[in-house]
């Protein structure tokens, strides 16, 4: 490892409280672990790991460190002694070999509740840092995080393995954490999600999944999810629609609620088993600051989809409230890929009617862009390959004309073609003319051609 990934990790981890579960649990593993390997090498390990742990307890740091080392030395392959000696390591001061070794504890022994609990210590440590974010540059990520235990590269996405999690990165920036503890393959891939536009100016601050949720947070240029005045938030919820309905899980929120917080509002706006949409107020608490929170709850073919939209600018005012309730209203459940999903016939028409009210909101958001010269808003809805070809020129070459143009004629119909990875929607104008192409992007439709040029 570098001098200045060592130097970073040091200054991050040095104040790293560590809390020693009990070294008794430790000896007993270590035992039980003994009947695996060359009966010699175990019991001379055993021997250093006992001292170690003596060491431990007197708070001799440098002389755990090197016990620690000639019994992992011994058996490199026993997580519980990997443990011990990242312990030591961090207890020493010495915070890159700490992590690498409390890494390599929980990969080599996956059911070590104690090393679980200080590898998430620390990697929590780097999410309050913000390093975990969306959009940090691999090469800031790794001088803060470390070398890798593992990696994976694939044209311009690369994957970086630290112990149990896993960081994606799409051209050289962060775009995902995976905790891969309970995570099955099966349930990475959504069946549904929620689709949804959030007004300009708000990005992607953080994207995780794991074997309970997998969730996107959404911020305000200004703000990050560790410091946020607004946060909006989309969850799928893994299994959950399978368990209960929507009401149920509404119902369970409150009393969860009601056991951390005070609630100072609770409203139900729109109560189905399977679609509700509610509100409430909290006041502040030792942990979080007073705020105001309406969530949409909507029951899918395997899972729960909830959508959040959370303010700490309190009062919320009337204006903004009705305009996030509008929102979350507006969001349509769709089918995840259907880039990656034969439709039947029934299926391509039901996407057609979807598509078309969709283009039409989004169309009449362009235009409004367009008269804005706001091209930064306009970018996102076309394809990586064209977004860059959105210049201010041309959104001026366009300015005249989509001011007097109407979105029905625009978007009249959508034909859906083709199928699997193949599948297209063609928006077709009044006259019969094709106005752009969508084609399915990680989960978005997203315009291949330039229909205003």
């Amino acid at each position: 490892m570098k001098t200045s990934q060592r130097s970073n990790l040091l200054i991050f981890l040095f104040c790293l409280c560590v809390v020693l579960s009990s070294h008794a649990i430790a000896q007993e593993n270590i035992e039980k672990s003994t009947t695996f390997s060359e009966q010699q090498k175990k019991e001379k390990s055993l021997e250093h790991a006992k001292q170690g742990q003596e060491f431990l307890r007197l708070k001799k740091w440098k002389e755990a460190v090197s016990e620690f080392e000639k019994a992992v030395e011994l058996q490199p392959e026993n997580g519980v002694i990997q443990h011990l000696l990242g312990i030591s390591y961090l207890e020493n001061s010495q915070a890159s070999p700490g992590w690498i070794a409390i890494r390599k504890a929980v990969s080599l022994d996956p059911s070590n509740k104690p090393a679980d609990s200080v590898f998430m210590k620390i990697w929590s440590l780097f999410y309050r840092k913000g390093v975990l974010n969306v959009g940090t540059p691999e090469v800031e990520f790794l001088r803060m995080v470390g070398t890798p235990d593992r990696k994976r590269d694939q044209n311009n996405q690369s994957q970086l393995g630290y112990g149990f999690m896993w960081a994606n990165f799409r051209d050289r920036k962060l775009f995902a954490i995976v905790d891969t503890r309970g995570l099955t393959v099966e349930l990475i891939k959504a069946l549904n999600t929620m689709e949804f536009r959030l007004p300009p100016h708000w990005k992607e601050g953080y994207r995780i999944i794991n074997s309970f949720n997998a969730s996107t947070e959404y911020v305000t240029e200004k703000d990050t999810v560790q410091n946020y005045q607004q946060l909006f938030s989309t969850q799928r919820l893994l299994k959950q629609g399978e368990q209960l309905t929507a009401r149920e899980m509404m119902d369970r929120t409150k009393a969860a609620l009601e056991k951390t917080h005070q609630i100072e509002v609770w409203n139900v706006l729109q109560a189905g088993d399977n679609d509700v949409l509610f509100e409430f107020r909290v006041a502040e608490n030792e942990k979080t600051p007073a705020q105001h929170v309406i969530i949409r709850l909507v029951k899918g073919r395997r899972d729960m989809h909830r959508l959040a939209y959370t303010s700490r600018k309190l009062p919320l005012s009337d204006e903004s409230r009705d305009e996030w309730i509008k929102l979350l209203r507006s969001a349509k459940l769709v089918v995840a890929h259907p880039g990656e999903t034969n439709l039947t016939t029934t299926q391509k028409k039901e996407l057609a009617t979807q598509l078309t009210k969709k283009s039409r909101e989004m169309i009449a958001l362009q235009l409004q862009y367009i008269q804005n010269l706001d091209v930064k808003s306009m970018q996102p809805f076309f394809t990586e390959r064209i977004r860059t070809l959105i210049t201010i020129e041309l959104l001026k070459k366009a300015k005249q004309q989509a001011a007097s143009a109407r979105v029905e004629e625009l978007v009249h119909s959508i034909q859906i073609e083709g199928s699997g990875d193949q599948i297209q929607a063609k928006i077709k104008m009044k006259n019969g003319r094709s106005l752009t192409t969508l084609v399915p992007v990680n989960g978005k439709w997203e315009a291949d051609t330039i229909w205003f040029d």
